[in-house]
């Protein structure tokens, strides 16, 4: 059996965390739908999941990051993870 790649251990700890901090069951999250527009969270939790990613993954993640195309879903939030883990 492989390990997990990566991404796919960004969005397990991303999918805990969440779980975790939002009272959320993990199979109510859709990969690819905006917590915010699914109900999941509201602004302050893209902050607190902003401050979990920089913990987590020592990222730095600017005001200008906070944006749909970054933030918008799980997968946009792993995808933007790894870009800065590769940049």
């Amino acid at each position: 059996m492989e390990s997990p790649s990566r991404s796919d251990q960004i969005r397990d700890r991303l999918l805990d965390f969440i779980v975790r901090n939002f009272v959320v069951d993990r199979a109510d999250i859709d990969l690819d739908k905006s917590l915010v527009d699914e109900g999941i969270i509201d602004s302050f939790g893209l902050i607190e999941i902003s401050a979990h990613l920089q913990q987590t993954h020592g990222i730095v993640v600017e005001d200008h990051d906070m944006k749909r195309e970054n933030f918008g879903s799980v997968t946009r939030i792993v995808a933007f993870v790894e870009g800065k883990l590769t940049s």
